[in-house]
């Protein structure tokens, strides 16, 4: 039997929507229920998918043999704040509890700093203990809000460090997500009009 690669992160392209999206419509509908605090259907994750890379959320993404299994989201937490974010998280069900939260969450951070980001929240569920537990990893402040647990994270400021390793982190993953994009190209069958 053949071993598994080991998976990679990286920053989602536009060209990666499709990965992105199949991420989400394998959710079970538990992770969907944590992840989104509500129910959600197929409907509403593709269009999410859609409109995370319409409005310019950062997504990174932990992919394993060219599937999304993991990713984590920057949002924007109103169009007037230019310095609060929302993060987001969703890893399937069978790749939890191996740090990739963590290290989602990690990249994550440095790209909130670069951007100028001065309070980056979360919101889970009251019940939710891996997102409270991956909260806890980092300086988050914790706070119970009636059914829910908000955690606010104040990013250091940005240095020349911080900006250089982004940047070798989105040439890699630009190069990985061209590769991915013409595999994709090369595996599905031409089709011939006559």
């Amino acid at each position: 039997m053949a071993s598994r690669r080991p998976g990679t992160i990286r920053k989602l392209f536009a060209t990666d929507l499709p990965l992105f999206r199949d991420h989400l419509l394998r959710l079970d509908m538990e992770t969907r229920h944590n992840r989104f605090v509500t129910a959600v259907n197929d409907l509403f994750l593709t269009q999410y998918a859609e409109r995370c890379f319409a409005n310019g959320a950062i997504v990174f993404a932990y992919i394993e043999d060219g599937v999304v299994r993991g990713a984590a989201e920057l949002h924007s937490l109103a169009s007037d704040d230019d310095l609060s974010a929302e993060a987001a998280f969703s890893v399937e069900p069978h790749l939890r509890r191996r740090g990739i939260g963590t290290t989602l969450f990690r990249r994550l951070i440095t790209a909130a700093r670069n951007r100028g980001i001065e309070r980056l929240r979360i919101n889970c569920l009251a019940h939710n203990d891996a997102m409270q537990g991956l909260a806890r990893k980092f300086p988050m402040q914790l706070s119970f809000d009636r059914w829910q647990i908000v955690g606010d994270l104040t990013p250091q400021p940005a240095t020349p460090v911080s900006y250089y390793m982004e940047a070798v982190d989105d040439m890699r993953g630009f190069l990985t997500a061209g590769l991915s994009v013409m595999r994709r190209g090369w595996s599905e069958p031409a089709v011939l009009h006559w």
